[in-house]
């Protein structure tokens, strides 16, 4: 049914001003189409992709001949399994958002181009298997393996909210690799991977991926730590754990997520197994004591505590009629729960630690346990082991809120998660014998964000407020060249004004990519390719860059918005397409239009009372248009 492959649009096009998928359809003539789809394979669909269902759209569409409704079928298809992975995208269609779609058209918004590609070709086998020119699916295998993949790519959800509260406040967002997410543009970018951040100190980060080198440094400031040592054998940590006193916690010395850690050793034997769990995420391992107490965690950014949390283990509650087993399940069923860190809540998981925990209680999966009786299922309270939060923020003593904030500076951190292990938050743990038992450069923040019990914090909007201060801009300064005439000897032009004002100047034009006048690329780069180029750089003070109407129609443009834009007028009357793609560029911009003063567009931009109209005389060459820039 795909007539030719799908066109990438990562910017405002004549589709759509959000990133799109162009997909153009076609099919066998009508009369050899079905009527309708087959209604078991709908109902399969509905089962496995559950937004369909309430899409009045799709549904609508589903009553309509296939050869006229195929574009909306798949529109929405492509979208609600985008959607699975916890996305809210919509139809730009539905949404009046779409420019100069052709009826064979089909225009799917992404946020993530591979998932979206990736959600693209199994709408297309679905639709391909309903109308006959393509073999059977197995409809839940096909979107659960879609599931996965996407998922694999998907960014946790504490990740998705940090990127959505900098767009709020028009900090552009670009996706480098992985978790790593640059914010802002050029010169004036930061840098995010989940809470670490381009602020993040390095020697502070490997002092607290060291369990033991960090307590060595909060020691020595003053502050209580727990009794420990580290070893590198397993008779060392049973001596070790027979010096400290029994029961003890070993762990990995550098790990992170819960990985490795056993609570509560009691005998040799426990401590030997312990250590063997250990060392399979570390070559050295801590033996600490064990201390009774409840495990906060405090999150301290750029030196003040923002939030604290009381984190509760893995658990279910007995209702004396129903087994762990089906407990767990059932908690799992929560749409807060989900795989890893994608949901606000991590599924909750039965093994050979939750079963050793469940004998030491006397019970097996399939027991019931009494009403109203916690089963812990984890003795470590990590939120990535299934573990939940109560926020006690407004609860902490002066004195512990003074301990947290202390241990961050100390170890020189700009976001840290200090973990405390003491029996009340409310009092000093000096009086009460607390201890920090760890202290995390990269913490996790749903616990704050989506807690079990208390209030949510915003903990993200200090953390923009540490990259990007109030009235500190995130944005470089942009022009873009467009026209039919001669747009790149107008960009060389206005990059060298900028560059003699001291600038140093990114440039993309037709001829190749330039920074402060040294080619940069190999050529052959496309509009959004040689501008995310520019923007990526962090030298970069000014980009320029032209855009071709016929390159926008190709490939739309490179950044949401710019600053300036300069029409250039060839002479000749503009074909209706290329009118439109210099109307996005125009669309696009901000705060200057440079046009020719003899322009249609001109004239209509006078005529609506546009402020950002800039006149210049009729046939005046590229220095005018480039010095009609530099005013802006």
């Amino acid at each position: 049914m795909l007539r030719d492959a799908p066109s990438i649009y990562p910017g405002p096009s004549i589709y759509a001003p959000r990133p799109v998928l162009r997909y153009i359809l076609a099919l066998p003539a009508p009369e050899t189409l079905p009527r309708e789809l087959d209604r078991a394979s709908l109902d399969g669909l509905f089962a496995c992709v559950p937004g369909l269902r309430e899409d009045r759209d799709f549904r609508h569409a589903l009553l309509a001949p296939l050869h006229t409704a195929r574009h909306r079928l798949f529109e929405h298809l492509c979208i609600a399994l985008e959607n699975l992975t916890g996305l809210d995208l919509h139809c730009v269609r539905a949404d009046g958002e779409s420019g100069c779609i052709a009826v064979e058209d089909a225009i799917v918004p992404y946020e993530d181009e591979r998932v979206g590609l990736e959600a693209g070709r199994l709408a297309l086998e679905l639709i391909d298997a309903w109308v006959g020119v393509g073999p059977p699916v197995d409809i839940p295998a096909r979107v659960e393996e879609f599931r996965q993949f996407a998922e694999r790519r998907a960014l946790p959800i504490q990740d998705r909210a940090i990127l959505d509260a900098a767009r709020a406040r028009d900090i552009p967002v670009t996706r480098i690799a992985g978790r790593i997410v640059q914010l802002g543009h050029g010169r004036l970018q930061q840098r995010i991977s989940g809470t670490q951040t381009s602020r993040t100190n390095g020697i502070g980060s490997m002092l607290a991926a060291n369990k033991d080198y960090a307590r060595r440094v909060l020691a020595g400031v003053g502050l209580p730590v727990v009794a420990y040592e580290r070893v590198d054998r397993r008779r060392a940590a049973v001596a070790a754990a027979e010096r400290i006193g029994f029961p003890v916690v070993v762990k990995p010395n550098n790990a992170n997520m819960g990985r490795g850690v056993s609570v509560g050793m009691k005998t040799v034997r426990e401590v030997r197994e312990a250590y063997t769990r250990a060392r399979e995420y570390d070559r050295s391992v801590i033996v600490e004591r064990f201390v009774a107490g409840t495990d906060y965690r405090m999150l301290v950014i750029d030196g003040e505590l923002r939030a604290a949390a009381k984190r509760v283990p893995a658990h279910v509650v007995g209702d004396g009629a129903h087994t762990i087993e089906d407990l767990v399940a059932e908690a799992n069923r929560d749409p807060r729960r989900g795989a890893g860190q994608r949901s606000s809540w991590t599924r909750l998981e039965l093994d050979e630690q939750s079963d050793r925990l469940l004998a030491e209680l006397g019970y097996r999966r399939g027991s019931v346990a009494r009403q109203g009786e916690l089963v812990f299922l984890r003795r470590n309270a990590n939120t990535s082991s299934g573990g939940t939060a109560v926020d006690v923020t407004d609860q902490v003593h002066p004195h512990n809120r003074d301990i947290a904030e202390r241990a961050a500076r100390s170890i020189g951190l700009d976001i840290a998660g200090v973990d405390l292990l003491v029996p009340d938050i409310s009092s000093s743990m000096r009086e009460q014998g607390g201890v920090i038992c760890e202290i995390n450069s990269r913490p996790g923040i749903r616990k704050h964000l989506w807690p079990a019990e208390g209030s949510p914090r915003d903990v993200i909007a200090p953390i923009i407020d540490m990259l990007f201060p109030h009235g500190t801009p995130s944005r470089i300064p942009i022009a873009a060249i467009t026209g039919t005439g001669s747009t790149t000897a107008t960009a060389h032009r206005f990059a060298q004004l900028l560059s003699g004002a001291g600038a140093t100047v990114g440039l993309a034009a037709s001829d190749g990519v330039y920074i402060s006048g040294r080619r940069t690329d190999g050529g052959g780069l496309d509009g959004p390719s040689a501008a995310r180029l520019l923007l990526l750089d962090p030298a970069v003070d000014v980009a320029v860059i032209e855009l071709p109407p016929e390159d926008v129609l190709r490939h739309g443009l490179g950044f949401d918005w710019c600053d300036a834009c300069a029409v250039i007028d060839g002479g000749e009357a503009c074909a209706p397409e290329l009118a439109a793609a210099i109307r996005v560029v125009i669309g696009a911009t901000r705060r200057s239009v440079v046009l020719s003063a003899d322009d249609e567009r001109c004239r209509a931009l006078e005529s609506s009372g546009d402020a950002r109209l800039r006149r210049i005389d009729a046939g005046s060459r590229e220095s005018a248009y480039a010095d009609a820039l530099a005013l802006w």
